[in-house]
C-alpha cells in the first residue's frame, strides 16, 4: 500500500490532501481514501505514517466512514483510559454507552450537527432516565455535553472533523444549587439518636468536620492525632465499576489537616477503645486495615452501603431526610453563622477556592447580611449618636 500528499490552495492559503491507495473495490475500482490537513507539510506527513501503519494492521478506518459510536469507543480506549481516574472513567463510558450511542452513535462523525446534539439533549430532558420514570436533570445534560464536547475537541485537534458542533448548541439552564441543610436544632437530635450506636462516629464527624463521604470512610486512625487534637485528610474511599478503591482527595487542596472540636476527643478515644476490644475478641477474623469508622470487624463500610445505612438510620429514628452528603453542608452553613471567615471555612472544606465557598453558600451570605447591617450601626452611628447627645 502507498500514499502520497498533494498541495492544494484554498481561500484561506493552502492545505495538504493525503491521498492513499487502498486496493481495489469488489468491481475492479481502485480504492482510495482522502484526508485533508490543515498545517504544515511536516504535520502532514506524519498524518500520512499514522494511516499507513493503521492501514497495514487493519484498523484503518476511513474519516467519511468513521461513525460516531466508533469514534467515541476509539477515544474513549486511547485517550480517556490511559489519563483519566477510575471514578472519571465510569462517568465517562455511561454517558458514552447509556445516553449518546443509542441516540447519535448510527450517524457518521462528519455527518454530526449542532441539531443532531441539541435534540438528544431534549430527549434526555425529557425521557433520559434508565428506569423509564422521566427524564435526567439538567446538570446531568449538561455533563453528557461536556464529554461530547471533548470528544469532538479532540477529534478536531486529530483533523478527522473540521470543527466542533458541540459549541454551537443551546444548553439547557440549570436551577441554582441549594442543599437540604439541618439547623443547629436538628443536627443535635441526629448526634443525639445516634449515641451508643455504629452511626455515632461516622455522623458526629461528618457534622462536626464537614468531611465527604468518601473522605470519611477513608480515614485511618495513623491520620488522627488525639493528643494535638487534628485530623488528616490523605485518602478518599470511592465507588468505581471495578469496586471500591482508596485514592488520593479530589484536588491538592482537599489534603487538609483539621483541628477538631474538644467534645470529638471522647468519643474518638472510647470507640478505639471499643475497636480494641474486638480485634482481641475476633482474632486473626478481625480485618485490620485501620479505619476509624468501620464494621465491627474491621472491614471498610462501602460508601453505596453507608449512605444507605445513614437513609434508613434517619427513617428508623423519624428525623427528616437528608443526604449523608448534606451534613458537609449544615457544618459549612453553621460555621458561616458562627462567624468564621469564609477563607477559613474553605480551607477546612477542602475547597479549591473561596469562591467555591461563597458560590455555594450565598444564601447564608444574604442571611448574615442584617447581621452585618446592625454590626456597622452600633460600631458607627450609636457610637456618633452617643457622641452628640454628650
Amino acid at each position: 500500500m502507498a500514499g502520497h500528499i498533494r498541495k492544494r490552495k484554498t481561500s484561506n492559503g493552502y492545505t495538504w490532501q493525503i491521498i492513499i491507495e487502498a486496493g481495489f473495490e469488489s468491481e475492479g475500482k481502485r480504492k482510495r481514501i482522502y484526508k485533508t490537513v490543515n498545517g504544515t507539510k511536516k504535520e502532514a506527513e506524519k498524518v500520512l505514517t499514522m494511516m499507513l501503519t493503521e492501514l497495514n494492521k487493519g484498523t484503518l478506518i476511513e474519516p467519511s466512514r468513521l461513525t460516531v459510536q466508533e469514534y467515541l469507543r476509539e477515544w474513549v480506549k486511547t485517550y480517556v483510559e490511559p489519563n483519566l481516574a477510575p471514578t472519571s472513567l465510569d462517568g465517562y463510558r455511561v454517558n458514552i454507552e447509556r445516553h449518546i450511542i443509542p441516540s447519535i452513535g448510527h450517524l457518521k462523525l462528519q455527518d454530526l450537527t449542532p441539531l443532531h446534539l441539541q435534540r438528544l439533549y431534549k430527549e434526555r430532558l425529557e425521557r433520559g432516565r434508565v428506569d423509564g420514570k422521566g427524564g435526567l436533570s439538567a446538570k446531568s445534560v449538561i455533563y453528557i455535553h461536556r464529554n461530547i464536547r471533548e470528544a469532538l475537541d479532540h477529534a478536531v485537534r486529530m483533523q478527522i472533523i473540521p470543527r466542533n458542533v458541540a459549541d454551537l448548541v443551546t444548553l439547557p439552564r440549570v436551577k441554582p444549587f441549594k442543599s437540604e441543610v439541618y439547623d443547629e436544632d436538628q443536627i443535635k437530635k441526629l448526634l443525639q439518636a445516634a449515641q451508643g450506636t455504629d452511626m455515632e462516629l461516622p455522623v458526629t464527624l461528618a457534622a462536626a468536620l464537614g468531611l465527604r463521604r468518601g473522605e470519611l470512610l477513608a480515614l485511618k486512625w495513623e491520620n488522627v492525632d488525639l493528643d494535638g487534637k487534628t485530623i488528616s485528610v490523605c485518602d478518599n474511599l470511592v465507588p468505581t465499576s471495578k469496586g471500591n478503591i482508596t485514592k488520593a482527595p479530589k484536588s491538592e487542596n482537599s489534603r487538609r489537616t483539621l483541628d477538631f472540636p474538644e467534645g470529638l476527643a471522647p468519643l474518638l478515644k472510647r470507640h478505639r477503645r471499643l475497636q480494641n476490644e474486638r480485634k482481641l475478641k475476633l482474632g486473626p477474623a478481625y480485618c485490620n486495615q485501620g479505619h476509624v469508622c468501620c464494621q465491627e470487624d474491621g472491614k471498610y463500610w462501602a460508601p453505596s452501603y453507608f449512605s444507605k445505612k445513614f437513609a434508613d438510620f434517619l427513617k428508623r429514628h423519624k428525623l427528616p431526610h437528608t443526604r449523608l452528603h448534606d451534613l458537609r453542608h449544615s457544618n459549612a452553613t453553621l460555621m458561616l453563622k458562627y462567624g468564621v471567615p469564609a477563607k477559613v471555612a474553605s480551607q477546612r472544606l477542602g475547597h479549591s477556592s473561596i469562591g467555591i465557598t461563597l458560590d455555594l453558600y450565598s444564601h447564608v451570605m444574604g442571611d448574615m447580611q442584617k447581621g452585618a447591617a446592625e454590626k456597622i450601626d452600633v460600631g458607627l452611628f450609636h457610637s456618633t449618636v452617643t457622641a452628640s447627645q454628650g
